[in-house]
């Protein structure tokens, strides 16, 4: 997983949760968020070890605190995000409050440093569990849909990333354009290991087209080109 993918996470972090209403925000503690930039920084410098000890105080702290809450919780990175949750809740007819974003991102950061340390399998929930309070979190979605990738179960794999990209319109402006091409990338990569070149190309083009830059889908490209010169 990406690096850029983990300083994008502590940057949607940063914003504050949505006011749509209801469901109606709960206010975090005024220091969750310096936990979390520690935490990252820790993981960043190589100690992931270090950093779920960080982590694990500040999601036990949380955990507590919403123990009791019987309302639905969800957790939103972006105003638009907010209010799709609200309409959720009103159709299902069922009461919800938004967290702050502190509480869903500590829990996804723990899954990314047990990654760091080799232990996906004990990743796994952590990322299904940030998925669970934050289902239209594309960068979330795109993450646990990478950890069924690195286990080559394409069709699970398939699901999560189409999910993530119909999910990056509710991403922030700012980190919509990554979300959408991340997804692109992981759907592009199962089309190669399906043989599915032209598809596959096309789809990475389409990232160059979000983003001219995107080396990742450059050398995905060339890869592809070396695979028909194999062919012919």
């Amino acid at each position: 997983m990406a690096l850029i993918a983990l300083l994008l996470a502590l940057a949607a972090a940063q914003s504050p949760p949505p006011q749509a209403a209801p469901p109606a925000p709960i206010v975090a503690l005024s220091d969750d968020q310096g936990e979390l930039d520690r935490a990252v920084t820790l993981i960043h410098d190589g100690k992931p070890a270090e950093a779920i000890a960080v982590l694990d105080a500040l999601n036990d702290r949380n955990d507590r605190i919403y123990a009791r809450e019987t309302k639905q919780i969800y957790c939103a990175r972006s105003a638009a995000e907010g209010i799709l949750y609200a309409g959720m809740a009103a159709q299902r007819k069922k009461p919800a409050v938004v967290t702050p974003q502190t509480y869903c991102y500590g829990i996804f950061l723990k899954g990314f440093a047990l990654i760091d340390l080799h232990r996906s399998d004990e990743a796994k929930v952590y990322l299904e569990r940030a998925v669970a309070l934050a289902p239209n979190n594309s960068h979330f979605i795109g993450e646990l849909a990478e950890w069924y990738k690195s286990r080559r179960n394409w069709s699970q794999a398939r699901e999560l990333f189409q999910r993530a990209l119909g999910a990056a319109e509710f991403s922030p402006q700012d980190h919509k354009d990554f979300d959408k091409r991340r997804a692109l990338r992981g759907l592009a990569f199962i089309l190669v290991e399906d043989g599915k070149l032209d598809k596959a190309e096309a789809l990475y083009r389409q990232c160059l087209s979000i983003d001219p830059n995107d080396e990742s889908a450059k050398a995905e490209l060339d890869y592809i080109a070396q695979q028909r010169g194999k062919k012919i």
